[in-house]
């Protein structure tokens, strides 16, 4: 049997969220809470409480892991990791409940070389030699991930007007590569535009959702900074390609996490 008080369950995972963590945990069927009350623990919240503990039938290793692999997160994380309580669940239900943890990562189009052919020595290359660490250390922490990687074909021709053969070529290349570097996991390579026409139902309402309330979907800023991007691909319809961009953005993103339920890599 292992316990943890509320401090310590913080402690381990660095912040309140350890506390939030185990509460869940407990929800789930895998331990208990007992409160401290008049000297005595017990099952049930009653009078005034001193004090709070989990209890795990079991040894806390996997708990531990948990903890670690989260502060490993928070540590690389570049910036403050956002839907903290969605990802703590999904670490805990993957690893508790013996499930395998989807990571999702999409990929933009090629523009700055003239070739759609990727070589060893490209920094496609490098970023999915970074992805293969990434899972690795989670593998070594008893999960069993898989990785959807989204190519983001669509963007490239109907937003920034590349070639559809560039694009097509590219991808190409980029899922024989992502094969050969990535082996020891399971990875599903899926084109933006094939879950879009999947999922075209679920699309076409949310564009409109979000056409119609785009203020209040897109931050001014990010806006404004999507226009002078666009001024660069698209200069005499700039603002029209911008908007686009960013309703494509929105929806994407409630599309994946419907469908696939991933946690962000990059």
């Amino acid at each position: 049997m292992s316990v943890f008080t509320s401090r310590e369950a913080n402690k381990l995972f660095g912040g309140n969220e350890g506390d939030q963590l185990l509460s869940y945990v407990m929800r789930q069927g895998f331990g208990n809470k007992e409160y401290f009350v008049e000297g005595n623990w017990i099952s049930r919240p009653e009078g005034k409480i001193r004090g709070s503990r989990y209890i795990f039938p079991s040894d806390f290793s996997k708990i531990q892991n948990i903890a670690n692999i989260w502060n490993w997160i928070k540590e690389k994380s570049i910036q403050t990791p956002t839907y903290t309580d969605k990802v703590l669940q999904q670490l805990s239900d993957s690893l508790l409940m013996s499930q395998r943890l989807c990571f999702f990562s999409p990929w933009g189009p090629r523009y700055n070389n003239n070739s759609p052919i990727i070589k060893e020595y490209d920094s496609e290359i490098m970023t999915l030699r970074e992805l293969k660490t990434i899972l690795q250390t989670f593998r070594e922490k008893g999960y069993t991930p898989d990785l959807l990687l989204m190519p983001a074909d669509a963007y490239g021709t109907e937003i920034n007007g590349l070639s559809e053969t560039f694009v097509d070529d590219y991808f190409k290349s980029l899922e024989e590569w992502t094969h050969k570097e990535l082996g020891e996991t399971k990875v599903r390579v899926v084109r933006w535009s094939h879950v879009r026409d999947e999922q075209r139902e679920l699309y076409d309402t949310l564009c409109q959702r979000v056409d119609q309330a785009f203020d209040e979907y897109i931050n001014g800023r990010i806006y404004r900074n999507s226009i002078e991007v666009a001024k660069v691909f698209n200069p005499n319809q700039a603002k029209e390609s911008a908007r686009k961009y960013c309703i494509e953005r929105i929806v994407e993103g409630e599309i994946i996490s419907r469908v696939y339920n991933p946690i962000n890599i990059f």
